[in-house]
């Protein structure tokens, strides 16, 4: 079983007032759909938005239920980018 490539998207700048983890300017953008993960790879949610200036863009990520439990100011993060589908070849009859 292969695991996904893992993207370090570093430490979080702050929590928004919907909720949303900000992060900035990680080295290499993750797709929006993204898989937020832990050091000790603990799923804490899901990248939402990308959005900002192009040179220095900020990452909001949708925390999931408890997240914040396992989440500290030295807390590094990482996405998952999700799997390619294979397209199906069409059936000609």
């Amino acid at each position: 079983m292969n695991t996904p490539p893992i993207k370090k998207l570093g430490n979080y700048l702050h929590i928004s007032d919907l909720g949303n983890l900000i992060i900035k300017s990680p080295d290499k953008l993750p797709k929006i759909g993204s898989a937020v993960v832990t050091e000790k790879m603990v799923h804490i949610g899901v990248v939402n938005d990308i959005f900002g200036p192009v040179r220095s863009p900020y990452v909001s990520v949708k925390l999931k239920e408890g997240a914040q439990e396992y989440l500290s100011s030295e807390t590094i993060l990482y996405s998952l980018q999700p799997k390619k589908r294979r397209k199906q070849k069409k059936k000609r009859f």
